[in-house]
């Protein structure tokens, strides 16, 4: 058993989460769609939209066109999900 253990946390070391970035009261309301027109660089992934919430209120955050940071990049976006009593929110990120 020993010698699995180093194994099991270099392997658990390789799995990333979307972190909580923060809680809110409510609910997030529905998306909203969005046109997305051509990409600027063929490459470019579109990121969707998402509401935030700042300063006591939901705040939508437009999507954009983002150069994936390296080949082979997958863009995981964010969301909400109830923890209990309040919403959290998971931040997007780059896997």
């Amino acid at each position: 058993m020993k010698k699995l253990l180093p194994l099991f946390f270099v392997a658990g070391s390789l799995v990333t989460w979307a972190k909580i970035a923060y809680y809110a009261p409510v609910p997030p309301p529905p998306a909203i769609e969005e046109k997305r027109g051509l990409p600027p660089e063929p490459a470019d992934v579109w990121i969707d939209g998402y509401w935030g919430y700042e300063g006591g209120r939901h705040v939508w955050h437009a999507g954009h066109w983002e150069k994936p940071p390296r080949p082979k990049a997958q863009y995981h976006k964010p969301y909400w999900n109830r923890k209990g009593s309040q919403y959290a929110f998971h931040e997007g990120h780059w896997k």
